[in-house]
């Protein structure tokens, strides 16, 4: 059994009188908007965190959300998957990045590679997810490696959209996205201070500040710092990190905010991601297992730096009862330097089956020697975000409205010198069971470049609407989107795009906090790429069914969610099946994605924490031109998943502020190619922690917390995904301690 939520007097006095708890602040304009028309009953937790969707929360369970709707709006009110992991949650865990964070969560495939010291990649759905910092995208492109990485530090909560949101986000894969949620200034004084060490000689501080400036009522400020020095479970590569990001907020009135933020951060690491042989790993080699430490490049060349800083506002202005209007602007530089000798392993293509076919790992017959090649990326990345929105609360009889109508537009640039050794040099073999380094070889020389410039706009409006016990949702938008490539200063015409998508929605809500509901959502994606005769690709499209229920015990502070879903998504590329147009694409694939997913969260005030998951994906190649991969499963996509994570912290007694942690994570075995011939195991992964406050020792000691962390408690060696014949151990045993200090 849930324990109730302990309240306090004046709480309790409300209760009983039958009185609503905090409402957010659409809620609020809803009342002013309605006048006297009838008040829809409202279900709601009693306890810390009603507020604003941008406001901090304590615990484990979110109630208000902007990423599912632009506005402020009940989570249980929003009429599609959403998962929110705050920032309690996630530094329960130590979380060292995003993808750690987002671990527990049900839909999301995660550390696909392993260990990656450049970037954050998410499966939702069986799709690639896109990644938004405070609303709008983080632009990335296949051909830069300057791809803005966000640290969890800086981060307030992380939110997972799952499924289409082209009608909120404009251009984006059917799967979802994640959007990271940065720490704004508090109006309460704020200092924080933590000292972190542990496996793989990580050395870490951070530094959080916040609060008013000179003690005004109308300015605030925030300071967010870290900086580490680290290496990897991987030989070679290290893991250095800093990072600054200051913020204000002015509120010149009640009505009107601005809120100014930035970050910079350097990143000097190496490439931890080995892509290592399909035999040695997951299948079986004569010589036994290659070890997950194993580096496959080149002290001394291999490396990775990334530059990167971010400024922009957030403005929020109420006009009156009724309208209210948001922009959100970031601009975003991000410059990186990726030099490698990576593995040559052999692929070829057989023009009767129209796919590739593995050929030959290692060079010996002792199956010990592999080819390498040598390769430098130089690329650097603008972009300029903008988001426009005229909020609406009134009402038209006993029908209560959200009214939103939004203009966002996209400006990104990519610019790329790259440059190769040539292959299968004598020098560059490498005996990866027995690896000797440091031979001499000719280094890339950057002689061929590469670009690319992405313009989007879009229209969009949105109507939420109440009446009696009924939710509904409806949105529009139309894009725009054009796309100019470039090679060596030869600039390809440019390819433009539009799509009009629609989103609707349908609950009902009832008294004990129970929302059933319905949705339909679309999605569109433009393909920079075209087909033998130089035509352009439509843009790839999808649709989704949901059904689903949320369920937000009343007294208690959980959250419990389940959806079943069907996705589609047409446009897919596949290959040519014609023989002379061998390399080129033709559009003429679908796929399909249909599943289950639970969710369940809770923060009681027994002192338990609660975050438990699980997923069913079932995915489908339904059309191609490769027969061999019609019925097959999609890449990187498990079946089942599973995550259960428990946190007990003891309030009272002898052992009064000592808390325990522990966590179980599985995963099913995934696909490394769509003719789903290259598959990793399945895995458990159990994840551990103990804490306790110093302050219940002596009060000379309050704000004081030491922690120790153990992810992959057991050492469990297991793959995360293997492609393309590479296969990637996943993340082995880390201990981390830490010791935090707020005042």
């Amino acid at each position: 059994m849930l324990a109730p939520l302990e309240l306090s007097a004046q709480e309790q006095t409300a209760a009983d009188n039958n009185a609503r708890p905090a409402k957010s602040q659409t809620d609020k304009r809803r009342e002013l908007a309605v006048g006297s028309a009838q008040t829809l009953p409202e279900v709601a937790v009693v306890g810390e965190n009603a507020g604003s969707a941008a406001a901090p929360v304590k615990g484990y369970v979110v109630e208000q959300s902007a990423s599912g709707s632009k506005t402020d709006t009940p989570l249980i009110e929003v009429p599609q998957s959403i998962s929110a992991v705050n920032r309690d949650e996630f530094v329960a865990r130590a979380a060292q990045s995003v993808s750690e964070a987002v671990a527990y969560t049900p839909g999301v495939v995660t550390g696909l590679f392993g260990p990656s010291t450049r970037d954050d990649y998410f499966i939702l759905r069986g799709f690639e997810g896109t990644q938004y910092l405070d609303g709008t995208r983080l632009m990335s492109s296949s051909s830069s490696y300057a791809q803005l990485r966000v640290d969890p530090y800086g981060l307030e909560r992380i939110e997972i959209l799952r499924g289409p949101s082209s009608v909120l986000y404009g251009q984006n894969p059917p799967g979802g996205l994640v959007n990271m949620m940065s720490k704004r200034p508090t109006e309460t004084p704020f200092h924080e201070i933590q000292f972190l060490g542990g496996s793989y000689d990580r050395v870490q501080g951070s530094l959080d500040l916040s609060g008013p400036v000179a003690s005004r009522n109308d300015l605030f400020y925030r300071l967010v710092a870290m900086g580490r020095n680290a290496d990897t479970q991987v030989d070679f590569v290290e893991d250095n990190r800093y990072y600054v990001a200051p913020s204000f907020t002015w509120k010149p009135s009640d009505a009107t905010s601005f809120t100014f933020l930035s970050h910079y951060q350097k990143d000097e690491t190496g490439n931890a991601m080995q892509f290592l042989p399909y035999e040695g790993t997951v299948l079986a080699n004569p010589n036994g297992r290659i070890p997950s430490n194993r580096f496959l490049g080149e002290p001394g060349f291999d490396g990775y730096e990334r530059e990167q800083f971010a400024v922009g506002y957030g403005l929020d202005h109420r006009f009156n009862h009724i309208f209210t209007a948001r922009q959100n602007v970031r601009y975003a530089n991000v410059s990186s330097d990726y030099r490698g000798i990576f593995p040559d392993y052999y692929y070829g293509f057989d023009a009767d089956k129209g796919e590739l076919i593995p050929g030959l790992s290692f060079v010996d017959a002792q199956m010990t020697k592999i080819n390498r090649y040598g390769a430098r990326y130089k690329d650097q990345t603008h972009t300029f975000t903008l988001d426009n929105q005229l909020q609406a609360d009134f009402a038209t009889g006993d029908v209560e409205h959200v009214g939103l109508v939004g203009l966002d537009f996209r400006h990104f640039t990519g610019d790329r010198k790259q440059g190769f050794t040539d292959f299968e040099l004598p020098e560059l073999v490498l005996d990866v069971y027995n690896p000797t380094y440091g031979n001499a070889f000719q280094e890339p020389v950057l002689d061929s470049s590469r670009s690319q410039q992405l313009d989007q706009v879009g229209l969009y409006a949105q109507d939420q609407l109440k009446w009696n016990r009924w939710i509904a949702t409806i949105g529009i938008r139309h894009d725009w989107a054009t796309t100019q490539t470039g090679n060596d200063g030869l600039i390809d015409p440019s390819r433009d795009d539009e799509a009009f998508t629609y989103r609707t929605g349908l609950g009902y809500q009832f008294d004990a906090g129970v929302v059933p509901y319905y949705s339909y959502s679309e999605s569109f994606d433009p393909i920079a790429d075209s087909d033998f005769f130089g035509k352009a690709f439509k843009p790839t499209t999808g649709q989704q069914h949901e059904f689903g229920v949320k369920y937000q015990p009343v007294g208690y502070n959980a959250l419990f969610t389940a959806a079943l879903f069907h996705l589609v998504q047409q446009n897919v590329l596949t290959a040519d099946p014609e023989p002379s147009h061998v390399g080129y694409n033709i559009q003429t694939g679908e796929v399909r994605s249909q599943g289950a997913e639970l969710e369940g969260k809770a923060s009681l005030d027994v002192g338990l924490d609660v975050a438990a998951s699980y997923t069913y994906t079932d995915t489908k190649v339904t059309k191609s031109t490769i027969a061999s991969e019609l019925g097959n499963n999609l890449t990187y996509t498990p079946e089942h998943q599973a995550g259960l994570w428990l946190d007990y912290t003891q309030r009272q007694g002898d052992f009064a502020g000592l808390g325990l942690g522990g966590g179980l994570r599985y995963a099913g075995g995934n696909y490394g190619d769509l003719a789903n011939s290259l598959k990793t195991p399945s895995y458990v992964v159990v994840d551990a922690a103990v804490h306790y406050e110093l302050g219940k020792l002596h009060s000379k000691l309050n704000g004081l917390r030491l922690g120790v962390n153990m992810a992959n408690l057991l050492d469990h060696e297991y793959f995360t995904t293997c492609y393309g014949g590479n296969c990637f151990y996943g993340n082995r045993r880390t201990v981390l301690a830490s010791l935090r200090y707020n005042w």
